[in-house]
């Protein structure tokens, strides 16, 4: 039975059109009429779970948060690279309002600025991805990809701080173990590839041969991933790169307030850094 004290007092505070369309997750969304994600603001639990590094380590704090925030989305995990940041920028306009201060140091003097951004600007820039999945390689191979999800660049930042701390270690030991620290950095470096390959593999939905089979099976597509050239890999990824894309522009104008100098500076709109501190 749902609480009618929750019911009353927590609702939605803005709704937002996903770059996805919806697409990409095994269970279907349940959308507004208008085909837009209901957004809720941040309880006091998210802030502290958003502010638990462990949590940001491991992904468990993007997942809660987004399993609070929009509740209307059944798998968090299948989240695409496309929404996620259309949802943190919604998630942090129910929370906080449409002004985003950040602080961003001056390349020239090094004096701290605070650069002021509006959250509504930036979610007008999101677009519909309107991409074909479909990627034609050479040998008239047709490869059907999706975009990246919060699943997979989970896994993948993980493996990465792991192998971090590991050459870390290894730069630590002594000189006398030259060879052994050779031998552990090229293992860190082949385990990064395998784990790449493998998520670049997950993410192909099939692979239509020449004769117009298609090929969905999972095995089947990691050994024939593990294969084809680099052009070929280059051109499933870059497919997927451009699925990935919400639109959002992470690029802003600053100015110091010191010296006076102007350059770009970027926003990266993600759950662990948007919201912790």
């Amino acid at each position: 039975m749902s609480n009618p004290l929750l019911k009353e007092y927590r609702k939605p505070s803005a709704y937002v059109a996903l770059p996805s369309d919806g697409k990409w997750y095994s269970e279907k969304l349940r959308l507004s009429v208008d085909n837009e994600l209901a957004v809720y603001p941040m309880t006091a639990r998210d802030e502290l779970i958003m502010k638990t590094p462990d949590a940001l380590f491991n992904g468990e704090a993007t997942r809660a948060l987004l399993q609070s925030c929009t509740p209307d989305i059944p798998n968090p995990d299948e989240v695409p690279a496309c929404d996620l940041p259309v949802i943190v920028v919604a998630i942090r306009q129910a929370s906080y309002g449409d002004e985003i201060d950040f602080d961003v140091t001056c390349p020239s003097c090094k004096h701290v600025n605070m650069v002021k951004i509006m959250a509504s600007g930036l979610l007008a820039n999101a677009k519909k991805n309107t991409e074909d999945p479909v990627v034609k390689i050479s040998g008239d191979f047709r490869v059907k990809v999706r975009p990246y999800n919060v699943k997979d660049r989970t896994l993948l930042a993980i493996e990465q701080v792991k192998q971090q701390r590991m050459l870390q270690d290894i730069v630590k030991q002594s000189e006398k173990d030259d060879e052994k620290n050779a031998e552990n950095f090229g293992k860190t470096f082949v385990e990064v590839a395998d784990l790449t390959v493998k998520l670049i593999a997950g993410a192909i939905e099939s692979v239509a041969t020449p004769d117009g089979a298609e090929i969905d099976n999972r095995e089947n597509i990691l050994e024939w991933l593990q294969n084809i050239t680099k052009k070929d890999y280059d051109l499933i990824t870059a497919k997927m790169e451009k699925l990935s894309d919400s639109g959002i522009r992470n690029e802003h104008d600053a100015k110091c307030q010191e010296c006076s100098h102007e350059w770009k500076t970027k926003v990266d709109i993600d759950a662990a850094n948007f919201f912790g501190g």
